[in-house]
């Protein structure tokens, strides 16, 4: 697990409309270029999936950026794990997973 106090990762989350909407925001130092990876989960009624994504953000001046914004179908048995690194070159620098329903 990352544990750099320069990096704080967290996952916004919400439900609207049957769509759980999830929004990584990373606070670091303004200017950084990082790379993220996202891998959500899914366990439900119809069964399992997996997606994955990844990309790069460059932090701006107020040293936040959000990563990406991902919808994901929302049923009622339906469990999702979500888990956001984000790196600093080769590097681990956050790590954070949202489970939900929590």
């Amino acid at each position: 697990m990352a544990d750099d106090p320069a990096y704080k990762l967290h996952i916004d989350s919400t439900v609207q409309a049957s769509q759980l909407i999830v929004v990584p925001v990373i606070a670091a130092p303004a200017g950084s270029r990082l790379r993220y990876e996202m891998i959500s989960g899914k366990q439900g009624h119809s069964g399992k999936s997996n997606t994955s994504q990844s990309g790069g953000v460059t932090v701006g001046a107020d040293g936040s950026a959000k990563l990406s914004t991902l919808r994901l179908g929302v049923g009622a048995d339906d469990r999702y794990l979500i888990t956001v690194k984000v790196y600093d070159g080769a590097k681990l620098v956050a790590e954070q997973v949202l489970r939900h329903p929590e």
